[in-house]
Formats: C-alpha cells, sequence, structure tokens
C-alpha cells in the first residue's frame, strides 16, 4: 500500500443522491427530445438530432441504472464487481490501468477522476465519487507498479495529483 487507508466498508456503491441525480437529468433530457414528436411534426433532419439525443439519454438513464444495481468490493487479491454484469479483477493480473481527469470548471477546480483497469478478466472502470475510489486507486497502482507497467504520462501526472507517485523516484514520476 502506498499509505491510504484500509477501506471501511465491505460493498461500496456509488451515492444514492449522486444517481438520483443522474436518473433525472436521463429523464429530462429524454422527455425534452421526445416531447416535440408528440406535439409536433418536426423537419426531418430535427427529427434525426432530436433521436440521436433521445438515444443518448435513453443509454446514459441505462448506464445510471446499471451503476445504481451494482457493487463493489475491495480485496487483498482484487476488485470484484457484483451487480447485472459481474467481474473479478486480481491485483496480479493487472494487465492496464489509465487515469483521466474531467474537469467542469475551465480553472479545473471542479471535476471527477475516471478509473480504468484491465486485467484478464477483463476491463473495470470506476469513477471518483464511488466511497473509498482513493483506496482502490492506490491499490492499483500498486499492483501496476508490482507488475512493472507502463503508464502514459496523462495517468502518471494524475496519479500524482492523487498524492501517487512511483516508488525509488527523487523528483517526478519518469
Amino acid at each position: 500500500m502506498t499509505g491510504m487507508d484500509e477501506p471501511q466498508t465491505g460493498w461500496l456503491r456509488y451515492p444514492l443522491p449522486m444517481l438520483l441525480g443522474d436518473g433525472a437529468r436521463a429523464g429530462l433530457g429524454l422527455l425534452a427530445c421526445l416531447v416535440p414528436f408528440l406535439f409536433a411534426r418536426p423537419v426531418a433532419w430535427v427529427g434525426w438530432i432530436l433521436a440521436a439525443a433521445a438515444l443518448l439519454f435513453l443509454l446514459f438513464g441505462l448506464r445510471t441504472a446499471l451503476r445504481a444495481a451494482s457493487r463493489w468490493r475491495l480485496d487483498d487479491d482484487g476488485l470484484v464487481l457484483h451487480g447485472p454484469i459481474r467481474r473479478r479483477l486480481r491485483w496480479d493480473g493487472l494487465t492496464a490501468l489509465k487515469l483521466r481527469y474531467y474537469s467542469t470548471k475551465r480553472n479545473r477546480s471542479g471535476g471527477w477522476f475516471v478509473l480504468n483497469l484491465t486485467g484478464a478478466a477483463g476491463r473495470m472502470q470506476l469513477e471518483s465519487p464511488l466511497p473509498e475510489f482513493e483506496v482502490i486507486a492506490a491499490r492499483a497502482f500498486d499492483a501496476a507498479q508490482a507488475q512493472g507497467l507502463t503508464l502514459d504520462p496523462v495517468t502518471e501526472d494524475n496519479l500524482a495529483a492523487m498524492g501517487l507517485r512511483r516508488r525509488g523516484k527523487d523528483q517526478g514520476l519518469a
């Protein structure tokens, strides 16, 4: 470990207020795209744009429902996902790690991290609103170092922003 605490809970879920907010946004967006079809007959190109946007909101709603039905568990051997999709990623089988930051403000003061992990069992994606995200990222980083994985510069910069640096490096992340 890199000094982060062990998770305090058994199963981890995305926070309910976040899920409710995302569900509301998906529903309102879908409604806004479909209402014009009920009260008017949009011009063909406008109809296609509205239909494409409705599809995006539907997919966002399905993704939110999937998150609501899923739970995560961190243990000594890896990360387990239970829900409609079940997967287990073992730390000793980690083959890739990417950490991205998506800013919501121009000055980068607001935003969230997305952690992509790949292993023999497939790919897992977690976002920073998940409780214990920092602990999971630290464990994944330790596993990546143990496996000798090469990390891209963006991932290394984002890990450093979280306070995680490669072992044996005095300056920077080289």
